[in-house]
């Protein structure tokens, strides 16, 4: 995927738009040669459309970009040479594709921005790149990245698009980008119509390293306009046959080009040797594996890239600047109108009492968190007597210790926690995985069980290698899924093995991208996981020894984890799949139901939301948003209907509380991010809190707890009305993706290396 770094690969090519100036020239030849100004202010402005289009077994990927960019620039003699600086003063980006929109631009303020982008571009906003170049052309000094790069990392945490980009932010590889683009334009010798030049051209766009086209350009003609002379050129430009490598967040192997074609044309005035405009059309094919082995699955990319490069005055930066400013306040005036009547229409909406709890663990006792959603598998616990409110500091920290690397939430039977984690060490990471028992009062181990996990090759390991899923507690029994889907039951006491089953190797079980997530599900005797491909989408395992109860349908894999809930009398497992939710018969998996809801790579991720009103949330991210979904008895068996479909609301992979009539969760992939209120029988917003962030909540004793990726945790009161926050506090200073568990008052938390109990009461 392209990120925010290609707001700077374009600078480069632009340094050479209108600095460079010329001497007077004859009628048919054009001597164009570098003459530096004592001193000249402009601006830069750097147009580009990216048209890309990917296919892949994972599915298709669509995607268009585009990007808008500006730099007041300065350019001044320095013996016989120059010195020139770049202050960036606008970065705008439009993102589309079948993930979702999401945009940014620093003229105008808007909450709707994706945070992602904001964080690495508003930072170099007023931030300035200096070169200096010798009476040749060749640059010989470029300083400023370190700064830039010191800038975004005090904003931008864990940022994908960052962890990507940042290696590509140094002063080297800009020095090279200058000595090897756009200059070429210039052939610095005397040149008349129908003559050509020659000379490399890379592209910084593709998703292919080092992308180097063999340019001609050609001077078409010289023509006067408005009493100037101007040069007009065009070029067209191939890349050599050779091996590529991969330059994408997603490595591809063995690559085969088929398509690399550049075409252009530029315009230069010829008295001032300034280029007026530029433009740029590069299109890239290629077809390679999703990771380097030959039998890995296969893709395709096809990618358009028009790039239009423009010179401007200063005075008609400022005439746009002021009026994106207006725009913005027109923008906001605007988003303040739909927020007042939103929260007019639900001002007065009651909070009926609807109980959501689906299918409760065998073992469920009081003050116990025993599965995957707490006691009653709707992330709510009967806790009474938390506090209302936090001191400053936040509520009492009763112990906090190291942990290790990973996801998995915790589970509780009363006697001690229970999760997962890989270790710090970094070759042991790439190895182990361990379940571990806690002691809940002080956090000492009591049991750890360690087993050989080494991540499989194709996996990305750009978040962490997991694990995600969370221990399941039956009776005297824990089960436990890890990130390359090995099963093991143990003993809750000891830690020892009762048995164990590698679901890869004997079902061909899919890892997924990023490591499997599905938590278990107990259902009477068996063990329930989703596993996807033909015959075997959900697979039931006995407790009593892990053999196969039964095996059904023909669905994908899911991130996803199942749960039963029932409808009139009939009993319904919920599976929320990689292109659809479906309802199924928990005794032998036949299909009752089935509604299609695809999303790009399969990323059905969120937990469902369940009403006994008969009412199914859905959401997703990546372009998908969300569903209502009513389901009813009709003569015996199970129904279901779409009340309604939208992507207001897009749950990436945290959870949603279902209080009444109203799913309260956060929203946000790639665009704007917010903690909202959504109608479940219509659909629409009662409100939009964008104070929390990306975050994974609880609910109890009248009370929402809340905590965010950034480690703050949330003590709130949520109504139709309103989101009341009452506490916050910083907690957690790695990433915080895991849901809490409560357990009576106290709240156990953890984030990618530490876990901490905190008392509520």
């Amino acid at each position: 995927m392209l990120t925010g770094t290609v707001v700077f690969r374009s600078w480069l090519a632009v340094l050479c738009v209108g600095v460079l100036t010329a001497p007077a020239i004859a009628q048919k030849t054009v001597d164009l040669k570098a003459k530096f100004p004592p001193e000249r202010a402009y601006y830069l402005e750097i147009d580009t459309e990216l048209d890309s289009k990917s296919t892949s077994s994972m599915g298709n990927f669509d995607m268009t970009l585009h990007i808008k960019n500006g730099m007041l620039g300065k350019i001044s003699s320095k013996g016989k040479g120059a010195k020139v600086s770049l202050t960036i003063d606008r970065a705008a980006i439009s993102f589309d594709s079948s993930m979702g929109p999401s945009f940014y631009d620093s003229d105008i303020a808007d909450e709707e921005h994706s945070p992602q982008w904001k964080q690495i571009h508003a930072p170099q906003i007023g931030m300035a790149i200096h070169f200096e170049l010798d009476a040749k052309n060749r640059i010989t000094n470029c300083t400023g990245m370190d700064a830039i790069v010191k800038k975004i990392d005090e904003t931008v945490g864990e940022n994908m698009f960052w962890m990507f980009d940042k290696p590509k932010y140094t002063d080297e590889r800009q020095k090279k980008r200058w000595e090897n683009q756009a200059l070429s334009i210039f052939p610095n010798k005397p040149v008349k119509p129908g003559d050509t030049w020659t000379a490399p051209y890379h592209e910084e766009l593709g998703e292919l390293k080092d992308l180097r086209f063999d340019c001609t350009y050609t001077l078409d003609r010289i023509a006067e306009k408005d009493g100037r002379k101007l040069a007009e050129i065009s070029f067209k430009g191939k890349a050599p046959d050779r091996k590529y490598e991969s330059e994408s967040m997603m490595p591809i192997g063995n690559i085969n080009v088929e398509k690399t074609t550049l075409s252009g044309t530029a315009t230069i005035d010829v008295d001032r040797g300034e280029v007026l405009r530029r433009m740029d059309h590069v299109e890239i094919a290629f077809s390679g594996t999703l990771g380097p082995k030959e039998d890995a699955p296969k893709t395709t990319s096809n990618s358009k890239i028009t790039r239009t490069y423009a010179v401007r005055t200063v005075a008609e930066r400022r005439a746009e600047k002021k009026e994106n400013e207006r725009l913005a306040v027109a923008k906001k005036k605007e988003a303040e109108r739909a927020h007042e009547e939103r929260r007019r229409r639900f001002a007065s909406a009651r909070q009926v009492k609807v109980n959501t709890a689906i299918r409760k663990n065998p073992i469920s006792v009081s003050d116990s968190w025993p599965q995957w959603g707490g006691p009653h598998g709707d992330f709510k616990a009967d806790s009474i007597g938390l506090a209302d409110k936090w001191p400053d500091d936040g509520p009492k920290k009763v112990w906090s210790r190291d942990l290790g690397d990973g996801y998995s939430s915790i589970t509780c039977d009363g006697k001690r926690l229970y999760t997962m984690y890989r270790p710090t060490d970094v070759e042991k990471n790439k190895t182990d995985e361990f379940v571990v028992a806690l002691d809940p009062k002080s956090g000492e181990t009591i049991w750890e069980f360690k087993y050989e996990a080494p991540f499989v090759e194709g996996m990305d390991a750009q978040f962490g290698r997991g694990p995600h899923s969370t221990p399941l507690i039956v009776g005297e029994r824990l089960f436990v899924v890890g990130s390359t889907v090995r099963l093991h039951c143990l003993d809750k006491n000891t830690g020892s093995v009762i048995w164990h089953r590698d679901l890869m190797k004997d079902f061909n079980a899919f890892h997924m991208m990023y490591g499997y997530g599905a938590s278990a599900l107990a259902y009477k005797d068996t063990i329930i996981l989703p596993v996807g491909g033909e015959g075997q989408a959900v697979i039931a395992f006995k407790q009593s020894d892990g053999s196969v109860a039964w095996q059904s349908q023909d669905f994908g894999p899911t991130h996803a984890s199942p749960f039963v809930i029932k409808v009139g009398d009939t009993e319904q497992l919920i599976l929320f799949s990689k292109a659809e939710v479906a309802g199924l018969d928990p005794k032998n998996g036949k299909l009752n139901w089935r509604i299609e809801h695809p999303t790009q790579w399969g990323a059905n991720i969120s937990t469902p939301v369940w009403g006994e009103d008969g009412t199914l949330f859905i959401s997703s991210a990546y372009g998908m948003g969300s569903r209502g979904i009513q389901l009813v008895q009709t003569n015996g068996k199970a129904e279901a209907k779409e009340l309604w479909h939208n992507r207001k609301m897009k749950i990436h992979h945290g959870n949603a509380v279902r209080i009444g009539n109203f799913v309260y969760g956060s929203s946000g992939d790639f665009g704007a991010v917010f903690f909202g209120a959504v109608d479940v029988k219509s659909g629409d917003f009662a409100w939009k809190n964008r104070a929390v962030g990306k975050a994974s909540s609880i609910y109890a004793d009248g009370k929402m707890i809340i905590l965010n990726e950034e480690g703050t945790l949330f003590l709130a009161k949520a109504s139709p009305a309103k989101l009341e926050i009452l506490s916050e506090v910083k907690l957690c200073e790695d990433r915080t993706w895991t849901t809490p568990t409560l357990v009576g008052k106290w709240l156990f938390v953890r984030d990618r290396h530490k876990i901490m109990a905190l008392d509520l009461g």
